[in-house]
């Protein structure tokens, strides 16, 4: 066999190694991406749950609050209070996930 054969014969083997190592990286990067995808939908559905919630909730004290005594309306406010800053943080959390497409029209850009 000549000499550049076997070079390249070589070369062959050494890139089928690298080839290996790359599919091996390549199954572990979609495991990966498969684990990353599923915590995001997670994270989502249990904030856009807990908006709803909480959204039911602050409309249930605003109309209590209209007929409650002094103690009742500083809890109601501090309940309230409580709410907006969780609405913050979910804010805070979404900037992290990926978002969700709009609906694109043609010639709309």
């Amino acid at each position: 066999m000549s000499g550049q054969l076997e070079r390249c014969e070589r070369e062959w083997h050494e890139l089928e190694g690298e080839f290996q190592e790359l599919q091996e990286t390549h199954r572990i990067y979609k495991q990966k991406l498969e684990e990353l995808t599923s915590l995001q939908t997670l994270c989502s559905t249990s904030i856009s749950k807990q908006k709803r919630h909480l959204k039911d909730l602050k409309h249930t004290l605003q109309r209590y609050k209209r007929h409650s005594s002094h103690e009742e309306a500083a809890l109601i406010q501090q309940m309230t209070a409580n709410i907006k800053e969780r609405q913050n943080v979910f804010f805070d959390m979404e900037a992290y996930l990926p978002k969700k497409n709009g609906s694109f029209l043609p010639g709309s850009t």
